[in-house]
């Protein structure tokens, strides 16, 4: 690590923030979760979404901001994370770590028909709860959650109506444990979609006030496909998958096709991803009356940090494959079932969801899409980053 890395990171500047420590708020992330950036509570009608107030510490250009600017996110190995800003940042600012936290939040609205409205951004103090997925799944049904699912539930049926993607692949986490490799598949919980959505929520409201308040920051975007059909099983959403373009980063405030928005930004993830961290420094200065930056500075540097995350994204999913060969060599009588989802000239793909990985095979007669396969893992190649699957007949 640089030596910004080393250096203590300086006490923010005090500044009056308006106290919500009397809401419940609830930091909801994965078991184990180290980097704790966002929490949600209810007051009244109104969703909050509290957000970690890292650009009230890393100002624009300062030392750690090049730095966080350089390495583009946080880089999540199976064996180790390679945080995007000093851990003390983490620390000091984690919602949920210290008995209060100082955050950014987001105050909203959201109608029966799931529009949001009456945008607020303070600076804050919170009270918050550290829980997990499985815990608050566990709880659903029970105040506040019963409420805030109904929230995100009306954003959602917005989202849909407007034709928002739904591909729901199987996703696997993959860690290293004292030198043995765990895998562990994701559940689909109500839980994980009503904390995405508040997300999603906090998103939009931020570029509709930007929007209208003229703050230059980078919108998310993404254009439709050039295919309409949607989707219902698992071949149908590897090939939609495949059809997709990819989301940008752009000054420009254009929908996102695939979230099924008009307007969003990234925004609840600053202490993980450099972009968000750029939404909070230009909301933080227009806040404080302060000049922000302009949408060429802006550009220049979502540009500087998205070449960075590109890498980190792909080491990610690189270092991801090559611990599940590691797994599988380890572990010489794995068997599974994979499912048919697509067919190549001489070759059948095959995605295993018990290791969220595809695989190509030769089948002596072709199966149609969707059927399930039982296959064996042979001749595990890890330097290659290839294996070979045999089908168990």
């Amino acid at each position: 690590l640089g030596d910004v890395y080393k250096r203590q990171v300086p006490e923010p500047a005090a500044e009056e923030r308006l106290d919500l420590t009397r809401l419940d708020a609830f930091a909801i992330d994965d078991e184990g979760n180290e980097d704790p950036d966002d929490a949600i509570s209810l007051d009244g009608e109104r969703l909050w979404v509290h957000v970690a107030d890292v650009a009230a510490l890393v100002h624009p250009d300062s030392d750690a901001d090049v730095e966080a600017r350089s390495r583009g996110a946080n880089q999540y190995l199976p064996e180790r994370t390679v945080n995007m800003l000093p851990e003390e940042v983490t620390r000091r600012l984690g919602l949920g770590l210290q008995e209060t936290s100082p955050a950014l939040s987001i105050g909203f609205l959201c109608s029966e028909s799931g529009t949001l409205s009456d945008v607020q951004i303070r600076p804050t103090r919170v009270r918050v709860q550290r829980l997990s997925y499985e815990a608050v799944e566990r709880r659903m049904d029970e105040p506040p959650f019963v409420a805030l699912d109904s929230v995100s539930g009306r954003f959602r049926a917005r989202r849909q109506a407007r034709d928002a993607v739904n591909i729901d692949l199987p996703e696997v986490s993959v860690r290293v444990r004292d030198g043995q490799v765990v895998l562990r598949s994701l559940a689909r919980l109500r839980s994980r979609a009503m904390v995405t959505d508040a997300m999603l929520m906090a998103g939009e409201a931020v570029a509709l006030f930007c929007r209208e308040h003229g703050v230059p920051i980078p919108y998310v975007t993404q254009p439709p496909p050039d295919r309409s059909e949607r989707p219902e099983d698992l071949a149908g959403m590897c090939a939609y998958r495949r059809c997709l373009k990819p989301s940008r980063l752009s000054t420009a405030p254009q929908p996102h096709f695939g979230l099924g928005l008009p307007l969003y930004t990234r925004v609840t993830s600053p202490l993980r991803r450099y972009s968000d961290l750029l939404v909070h420094q230009q909301l933080r200065a227009w806040l404080a009356g302060r000049e922000t930056l302009s949408e060429q500075e802006v550009a220049s540097r979502v540009a500087e940090g998205e070449a960075a995350g590109v890498a980190v994204r792909r080491t990610e999913r690189l270092s991801n494959q090559h611990w599940k060969l590691v797994y599988l060599r380890d572990h010489p009588d794995w068997c599974g079932e994979g499912v048919v989802v697509d067919r190549e000239e001489r070759k059948t793909v095959i995605l295993i969801p018990s290791l969220a990985m595809e695989t190509r095979v030769r089948l002596r007669a072709e199966r149609p899409l969707n059927s399930r396969i039982d296959l064996s893992a042979r001749e595990v190649d890890v330097p290659d980053l290839s294996c070979y699957f045999r089908v168990r007949e």
